[in-house]
């Protein structure tokens, strides 16, 4: 984002957030999604940043938390060996569990609900 064309530099901070967890998610991989090896660490904390801004509803972190799902549904959970948990009780904080099917189906947003079985 053009930081000097945007009236509002706190909007082009909102939009730089929600540019790079897309980038984050559509990172060129060979063998696992970039988000789940080294960038793990990286994906928790721009979440965390996300959601300070209160940006869980906005629909493109909508979309792009169901494309994190459904890739930690199909991989594996980022790592998160360097993982400050500022949030713990959130739901990305819980990945693994929500892969081993242990995670509260209801503690999830409604938006991604449905990609559990």
């Amino acid at each position: 984002m053009d930081k000097e064309k945007t009236p509002n530099p706190w909007l082009s901070d909102i939009e730089d957030l929600i540019e790079e967890y897309d980038a984050l998610l559509s990172y060129p991989n060979t063998k696992y999604p970039y988000v789940f090896v080294y960038g793990g660490w990286m994906f928790y904390d721009l979440r965390d940043q996300i959601h300070e801004l209160g940006l869980d509803d906005h629909p493109e972190v909508k979309k792009l938390d169901r494309q994190l799902l459904k890739k930690v549904l199909e991989w594996v959970a980022p790592d998160d060996y360097k993982a400050k948990r500022k949030y713990p009780d959130m739901w990305w904080h819980h990945l693994e569990e929500i892969k081993r099917g242990t995670y509260p189906r209801e503690k999830l947003p409604e938006h991604l609900r449905d990609l559990l079985s």
